[in-house]
């Protein structure tokens, strides 16, 4: 009797851990750069294979309708001379027309560093199971997550990953 109930007890807290990491997002479970495409502003489409590694990648999941993305916009605007040295890839699920708009609204062709683009297939909503926006992953050179931001940037942490 005292082996069937060590059996159980096993089993109640071992499952949760077992379960839990079929529930873990994709960008968790394979912690690297995902293999996105996504349509540019100029009608062209960009891949993950077009990022340098030479250089930490920013992946920024937006909504142009959001005032958190355009505030953090805004933000990366004042800051891009400390964040030369990232490659940003701002991604967002909404209407080409939309996507372009924010991106002349901003004028981001300013940037070399930023790509803006729409996934019409929603790819990158469900790797990172983005709940909110804007929704953040900061990869090193080699593609490796470092750290993932649900709810707004740490621009310091960015920053200094840049350096």
């Amino acid at each position: 009797m005292h082996i069937v109930a060590i059996l159980l007890f096993s089993l109640v807290f071992t499952l949760p851990v077992i379960a839990q990491k079929d529930t873990l997002p994709p960008y968790k479970q394979i912690p690297e750069i995902p293999p996105f495409k996504i349509l540019l502003a100029d009608s062209t489409w960009y891949f993950k294979s077009n990022l340098t590694t030479k250089k930490p990648s920013l992946i920024l999941y937006f909504s142009p309708d959001c005032g958190h993305c355009q505030l953090e916009t805004e933000e990366i605007i004042s800051k891009i001379k400390d964040l030369k040295n990232i490659q940003i890839v701002m991604i967002t699920s909404k209407p080409y027309q939309e996507m372009v708009d924010f991106y002349k609204y901003y004028k981001l062709e300013r940037f070399p560093t930023i790509k803006v683009g729409t996934d019409p297939n929603r790819f990158i909503t469900n790797f990172y199971a983005v709940k909110f926006t804007p929704f953040s992953a900061l990869y090193n050179k080699k593609g490796k997550l470092i750290n993932s931001y649900e709810k707004g940037l740490k621009f310091n942490e960015v920053i200094k990953a840049a350096e």
